[in-house]
């Protein structure tokens, strides 16, 4: 019996910030961490998202390395990963299009 294939690393990010139920609450997070690192409940606040909602999309976010997490104190502070900037910086660029596509091995950004 076969395996069924793992998603590409572009196709899960298609999936994760265009296609799935949460992409929308996903951008307003990666968003508001632009600016910079911020904790959960500064992320909740500015969202206007429950604190779980938020926990629960920082933990898909980490898993597909959009953003990272660094403690300080108690707390953990997240913030864009490289590529995570890039993303959030061109799907605000297009124009509110959010038009996500796959280009050879990144997701990009473009208009149809």
């Amino acid at each position: 019996m076969n395996k069924p294939e793992k998603p590409s690393y572009e196709t899960a990010v298609l999936v994760l910030l265009s296609l799935s139920r949460g992409a929308e609450s996903r951008k307003k997070i990666l968003s508001a961490l632009l600016p910079g690192p911020k904790n959960c409940n500064q992320l909740s606040r500015e969202t206007g998202l429950d604190w779980w909602t938020v926990k629960k999309h920082l933990l898909s976010l980490m898993k597909e390395n959009l953003i990272k997490s660094s403690p300080f104190g108690s707390a953990k502070f997240y913030e864009l990963s490289r590529a995570g900037a890039e993303i959030i910086r061109a799907l605000q660029s297009s124009d509110g299009k959010n038009d996500l596509k796959l280009q050879g091995d990144q997701p990009c950004v473009g208009k149809q």
